[in-house]
């Protein structure tokens, strides 16, 4: 997959801006600048290099430079009109000077902003306190906004709450020329997945043949079509089962699985775990952390 390479205002020593929207869908991009995101309320889908995954409102993501990422909230906010609002903030991690991250007491900094090169996840109360500091960054000036973000960063580093997303040896296939072509692929995908999309209607998105297709998209992301489009599935599915009252049956449908065996079997293969055991163990958890 080559993402879109996007590129911030330079100019600026970092930004930061409030997304007020009823419905973010982005392109699968990357840029050279540091991103973290806070959705203060929001959830949907994401893809962060190669992983596909949930977020939901709270969530804080740490995304280094060049790392693609695309996020889509749930069309529900769409259909309801509650806008979704969500703090994003941009830096280059030498915008305050070359050496300045090679100072001893800031050496552990300059490892979490290499390990955000892999993606980072927080969880906890983590989450909260990153997100105060950035409304606080939204409404500071000079170099109090400066001061907010290395207690940001100190925050995040000294932190246990937090997961790193992709495995040691992920490598990025960036490339500053845009392929429309695989965005196109990738955006209809993420917004039609709950439908029946059959290998005819997605080469044509692509303006490709079906079989000219299925190798194009084995070769730029190293896996089929079919299992992208259930991985996406699936981990909609996951998100259903923990927060919904829906039935399995149900879920399988919502999914775009015509075929509960289909929907069961594929649960199994990429999860690990039933819809039912997976259910079981996620609503534990939940008790657990309240």
């Amino acid at each position: 997959m080559k993402p879109i390479l996007i590129k911030l205002d330079s100019t600026l020593s970092y930004s930061i801006r409030e997304e007020l929207v009823s419905n973010q869908t982005s392109k699968y991009y990357y840029h050279p600048q540091v991103e973290i995101v806070y959705f203060e309320k929001g959830n949907g889908i994401c893809i962060i290099g190669d992983k596909i995954l949930n977020f939901k409102s709270g969530d804080v993501f740490i995304l280094g430079k060049e790392l693609p990422h695309l996020f889509k909230n749930d069309d529900s906010y769409l259909n309801k009109n509650i806008k979704v609002r969500t703090l994003v903030l941009h830096f280059l991690e030498d915008f305050w000077g070359k050496s300045f991250l090679n100072l001893p007491d800031l050496l552990k900094i300059k490892t979490l902003l290499k390990k955000a090169e892999r993606g980072i996840i927080l969880k906890g109360k983590t989450k909260s306190a990153v997100g105060a500091l950035m409304q606080k960054m939204l409404n500071a000036n000079g170099s109090d906004k400066i001061l907010l973000l290395l207690q940001t960063l100190n925050l995040i580093e000294k932190s246990k709450e937090r997961s790193v997303i992709l495995p040691i040896g992920f490598v990025p296939l960036v490339n500053e020329h845009v392929e429309d072509r695989i965005n196109d692929v990738y955006s209809y995908t993420i917004k039609n997945f709950y439908k029946k999309i059959d290998t005819k209607e997605i080469a044509s998105i692509a303006c490709l043949s079906k079989h000219s297709f299925c190798r194009y998209f084995k070769i730029k992301t190293g896996k089929t079509y079919t299992n992208f489009l259930h991985e996406i599935r699936i981990k909609h599915a996951c998100k259903l089962l923990t927060e919904s009252n829906l039935s399995t049956s149900q879920i399988s449908n919502e999914c775009g699985f015509v075929n509960f065996a289909n929907f069961f079997r594929y649960f199994k293969q990429h999860t690990g775990k039933t819809p039912a055991e997976f259910k079981k163990i996620n609503s534990e958890s939940l008790i657990t952390d309240n």
